[in-house]
C-alpha cells in the first residue's frame, strides 16, 4: 500500500524536548494516540503512546510534520484489531 502522508502539525508547534499527541482511529474506538517528540536539535520521532514502543514514519517538509495515514489507521495490536471489530479503522480520516 502506498504511503499517504497526513500533515499533523507544524514543527514549531512541538516545544523543544516536548511532544504533541495525534489521535488515531475513530473517536469511539478510544485508541492510544501517537506522540510526536521533538529533540533539542529538531529531530522528530513518533511512537505509540503508552510505552508499547511502536514507531511511526515521520516526514518533515517546509516546517510541517507528516505521519503516514496508513500507519495511523492500522491497529497497533491484536487488542486494537478486536476493538475495531468489523468496522475496522477509517481509511481516510
Amino acid at each position: 500500500m502506498a504511503e499517504q502522508w497526513k500533515a499533523v502539525c507544524r514543527l514549531r508547534d512541538i516545544p523543544p524536548q516536548g511532544a504533541v499527541a495525534v489521535a488515531r482511529g475513530l473517536a469511539w474506538q478510544e485508541l492510544p494516540a501517537v506522540r510526536v517528540f521533538r529533540s533539542a536539535d529538531d529531530q522528530v520521532v513518533a511512537q505509540l503512546d503508552g510505552g508499547e514502543g511502536r514507531r511511526y514514519a515521520v516526514r518533515i517538509e517546509e516546517g510541517r510534520v507528516y505521519l503516514d495515514q496508513n500507519e495511523l489507521n492500522a491497529p497497533a495490536s491484536r487488542a486494537e484489531a478486536a476493538l475495531a471489530g468489523s468496522f475496522g479503522t477509517s481509511p481516510h480520516a
